[in-house]
């Protein structure tokens, strides 16, 4: 972040899309750990409920996204990385203790609940969930490059049907 030029456009886009793709796979972490893990952990135990929550993660994903379809100008740009240093310092601060909360009570937790076996299962499928989602999601954006792709064809296609008629 200290080492961007927000003035250049290429650097700004360059660090929001390093940005949306680092929170990405947070939140595919989030959802992995609160649909997968704690659904273990609460069949072992009575005491789990589910204590994850976004952390935010959904409006730094949204205010990444507004940056790079919104902001046109060196101007905009250079507030928008003021805004954006002060949310990402917001959000580490929220983030940290959510981090210190899992290696503290549910790393723990899971050492007490499985076997190493199970827990060598677990990884398994945690590895493989989030292999599948993101292929899923490179799938979805390979779908819409190739609709927009088809949508430009036509558009040359009519473009050059159009002159050829003059």
């Amino acid at each position: 972040l200290s080492k961007t030029n927000f003035s250049n456009n290429s650097d700004f886009r360059a660090l929001l899309q390093s940005l949306y793709a680092t929170f990405k796979e947070f939140k595919m972490h989030e959802q992995i750990e609160n649909e997968y893990i704690i659904g273990l952990l609460q069949q072992r135990s009575q005491t789990i409920y589910n204590v994850h929550s976004d952390n935010k993660l959904s409006e730094m994903l949204s205010l990444f996204e507004k940056g790079l379809k919104n902001v046109k100008n060196e101007y905009e740009q250079l507030n928008y990385a003021k805004q954006l240093k002060e949310r990402l310092e917001a959000f580490t601060r929220d983030f940290l203790p959510h981090m210190k909360e899992e290696e503290e009570v549910f790393q723990p937790m899971l050492m007490e609940y499985f076997t190493y076996e199970e827990l060598k299962d677990i990884k398994k499928k945690v590895i493989a969930q989030h292999c599948s989602q993101k292929d899923t999601a490179e799938l979805l954006r390979g779908l819409s490059l190739w609709n927009h792709a088809e949508e430009r064809q036509k558009f040359f296609k009519y473009s050059v049907d159009e002159k050829s008629d003059r």
